[in-house]
């Protein structure tokens, strides 16, 4: 097998060959890849998000509607997110819950939608 080419091509310069793994072979730009022969790491999660990882979340989910919604009383923000919450408290994958959360906090408090309905966002 071949290894990196190093040197240049042109008049009176020949192109080198070095082994793969050799101490002059220059490194893989990313490191290795899972599953072999892709080009990008593999960044999926191997594990769930710890409890201190979720709190950071939802603090962050918190701040995020708060800017959304800033004429909306502190106390309405927090009910919506403690309700969306427990809704996710069973989800074995709990990478994707803040996001979750935070669409569907968004949604009771625009009105859309059956949570906003539920809310009282639509008139009867």
């Amino acid at each position: 097998m071949r290894g990196h080419p190093r040197g240049t091509a042109g008049p009176g310069r020949g192109l080198r060959w070095l082994p793969a793994g050799s101490p002059a072979a220059p490194a893989a730009p990313h490191g290795p890849t899972a599953g072999g022969g892709g080009h990008c790491r593999d960044t999926r999660p191997v594990m769930p998000p710890g409890p201190a990882a979720e709190d950071r979340a939802r603090e962050d989910v918190r701040a995020r509607l708060a800017r959304r919604f800033p004429d909306t009383p502190s106390e309405v923000l927090d009910a919506g997110l403690a309700e969306e919450s427990a809704v996710f408290a069973s989800a074995p994958l709990r990478h994707y819950v803040p996001v979750l959360v935070f669409k569907r906090v968004c949604r009771r408090l625009a009105g859309d939608g059956p949570a906003g309905a539920e809310a009282g966002g639509e008139p009867s």
